[in-house]
């Protein structure tokens, strides 16, 4: 495959972003990359992409949680299910998975309970930040 240069940038391909350039002209050999007409239909989905799943409800134990990326997903009662910002307030730790309904950060031992994300001790000042989520068939998503 050959590559054609943009005339209007070639000038500009000494710099140094010309590999940015290069891939922002857009032409192959089979053309320069068409832009839509003004007030033309988007071909592009104008529905929202599917929230990524956080978890499966199976992955969940009761009494405990998940840290998935920066979000605590918990179940502190069969069938309940939340989510929190696995940040602690207190540094911006990220706290472990919880075990018998608690969450530990691990820098300085602050505790919080999993059922409503309340600080139990430690030098952090207030609770876990509560993240909206959904529960769709068998999958946990930020709402």
């Amino acid at each position: 495959m050959s590559i054609r240069w943009c005339a209007g940038r070639r000038a500009l391909l000494a710099g140094a972003g010309a590999t940015a350039l290069l891939a922002a002209c857009g032409s192959t050999e089979e053309g320069p990359a068409a832009a839509p007409a003004a007030g033309a239909p988007s071909t592009a989905a104008s529905e929202p992409a599917p929230a990524a799943s956080l978890a499966s409800t199976a992955e969940v134990p009761v009494g405990g949680g998940e840290v998935v990326g920066d979000v605590l997903v918990v179940q502190p009662v069969a069938g309940t299910f939340k989510a929190y910002n696995a940040a602690c307030p207190h540094k911006g730790v990220k706290v472990t998975a919880p075990k018998d309904g608690v969450a530990t950060c691990p820098a300085h031992n602050s505790t919080f309970a999993i059922a409503d994300g309340a600080r139990m001790s430690g030098p952090a000042t207030t609770g876990l930040t509560e993240i909206a989520i959904k529960v769709d068939g068998g999958r946990i998503t930020k709402a």
